[in-house]
């Protein structure tokens, strides 16, 4: 009981002088970590920046590293390739028919045409049969 009695007053006394030495050098303290994050946001961070950028560029232009990927990178831009032409061959043929669709829209019917949209486009020719032979005209 007494050494948690003697553990708790020496935990007041530190705290008690931490609290008055913050008090007394609060300004200090500020102006210290103000000054040091500037330093740091200054001079710091763009070194660290630039060091960063120096090694991954390093790493990238890796000979040994460049030779191993370069099958796979030549393999991808020829599949890509691919599909590229592919999609440009598909493009052509929707740009084809989308012409045909306007053409054929523009297209002006004759009259017989007209007519035989307005009927639905249904019956019989005449002179042909059920079974499509034509029938031969009696004279």
């Amino acid at each position: 009981m007494k050494a948690a009695q003697l553990f708790l007053s020496e935990v007041k006394s530190i705290v008690i002088s931490a609290l008055t030495y913050l008090h007394r050098n609060a300004w200090t303290i500020i102006f210290i970590l103000g000054g040091a994050y500037i330093c740091y946001d200054n001079f710091l961070h763009p070194l660290i920046h630039k060091y960063q950028t120096h090694q991954s560029y390093k790493q990238a232009t890796d000979p040994n590293r460049v030779a191993v990927l370069s099958p796979d990178m030549r393999r991808v831009r020829a599949r890509q390739q691919e599909a590229a032409h592919q999609r440009a061959l598909q493009a052509e043929e929707e740009r084809k028919e989308k012409v045909k669709a306007e053409r054929e829209r523009k297209r002006v019917k004759s009259p017989e045409e007209e007519r035989w949209d307005k009927l639905g486009g249904e019956g019989k020719r005449l002179g042909v049969g059920d079974d499509g032979a034509e029938l031969r005209q009696r004279r």
